[in-house]
């Protein structure tokens, strides 16, 4: 008798994860017909287990339930009703050796298969400069992309633990068979919409055609004046509003994305001088994709950057842009906390409304009652 299957998804970093999870959390009922389990069951679960196996649990602002989380996973996957599960959450790529060990021994029986997203690094690395920000950081882009050709290649390498593939793979690949190792790749721009999510869906054995599809786009990007002035704004922020308790619903999801996000602008890319070198280490992952055996889904051309991801005039943004940037988010939030006190205002109008009427008609009530005892005396 076949084993049930466990697909991990480990993502990797901006490959698309936030896209292909807002559409599987929405098509759990449909996905469960189709005879797949998200697991655990909720998308605040799966990150609290990430946390856990990442050994990123911080007792002082997440909640008791993190400490437990691996704990619950076998039984989570025990009342699994299907014959496929899948965990989805892209900061597990890079887990170390114990780490891996330690989830993947919480799997019970099942027949584990690892999915890996990926995306060509021209594309890939603006993009996760831009996380880096939306998750409290400041470094400049000029900086950040230094100390990345830096530290390729290097075990402790800067900013590499979420992007390098050959590392990431071959640390998996030690637990799980070649064969059992989907990389899907992400489809160049301009592909249509949906061709990553028939990809990502071939390797789990899900019709997408029965899924709905109208998410909204998460995680979108924001532009390159408009990630200057985020970066700003965080240096001048102290450390301990950059903790992921809070930095996430106020810096990222309020700031970046409903002030700064709604900007537009022009997108980020890398500097021409980086081409050569962003082109061999693709090249590399390439090689280490081929040679490692594993399963492909999609085209390993689409990891070649297409040369519209590079530009000669890739300068950091001039102070009248960031100035009228700035000046526009400081408007968008003015206007925001007036449509606020408008609302509150209307609220406590409609809702003293009836408590005049009722004061008027008590006043009533106790000037018929006094008549009423004067003509009695």
């Amino acid at each position: 008798m076949a084993r049930s299957r466990l697909y991990v998804h480990i993502g990797l970093q901006k490959t698309g994860t936030s896209y292909l999870q807002s559409i599987f959390w929405l098509n759990q009922d449909e996905l469960r017909r189709q005879g797949l389990d998200m697991v655990p069951g909720s998308k605040r679960e799966t990150f609290n287990l990430m946390l856990r196996v990442r050994d990123r649990f911080r007792p002082e602002f997440d909640p008791p339930a993190v400490a437990e989380a691996l704990d619950r996973l076998p039984g989570a996957l025990a009342a699994a009703t299907g014959s496929r599960a899948l965990i989805s959450e892209e900061s597990l790529a890079p887990a170390t050796d114990p780490q891996i060990r330690a989830l993947l021994g919480a799997c019970t029986d099942r027949e584990v298969h690892l999915v890996v997203t990926l995306r060509d690094l021209g594309r890939q690395i603006p993009s996760a400069w831009q996380q880096l920000l939306q998750s409290g950081g400041s470094i400049r882009y000029d900086a950040y992309l230094r100390r990345l050709r830096k530290g390729e290649g290097k075990p402790d390498g800067a900013y590499w633990n979420n992007k390098d593939v050959r590392a990431i793979l071959a640390a998996w690949s030690a637990h799980v068979p070649a064969e059992r190792i989907h990389v899907v790749t992400v489809p160049p721009s301009g592909s249509a919409p949906e061709l990553l999510l028939r990809r990502f869906c071939s390797v789990l054995e899900v019709d997408a055609d029965h899924l709905d599809q109208q998410v909204a786009r998460s995680n979108e990007s924001i532009g390159r004046v408009q990630a200057e002035v985020l970066r700003r704004v965080n240096s001048l922020l102290p450390q301990e509003f950059r903790r992921r308790d809070v930095y996430g619903d106020i810096g990222k999801r309020f700031f970046a994305v409903r002030v700064l996000g709604i900007q537009g602008g022009r997108k980020t890319v890398v500097p021409q001088e980086y081409e050569e070198w962003v082109r061999a280490v693709s090249q590399k992952f390439v090689d280490a994709i081929v040679a490692g055996g594993y399963d492909v889904v999609g085209d390993l051309e689409d990891l070649r950057p297409l040369p519209s991801a590079f530009s000669a005039d890739e300068v950091a943004p001039d102070e009248a842009e960031v100035s009228e940037a700035a000046t526009q988010a400081l408007a968008t939030m003015l206007g925001n906390e007036m449509t606020k006190l408008r609302k509150r205002r209307a609220r406590n109008r409609n809702v003293s409304k009836p408590r005049a009427l009722a004061r008027r008609l008590a006043d009533r009530l106790r000037g018929v009652n006094e008549a009423e005892r004067e003509v009695v005396g």
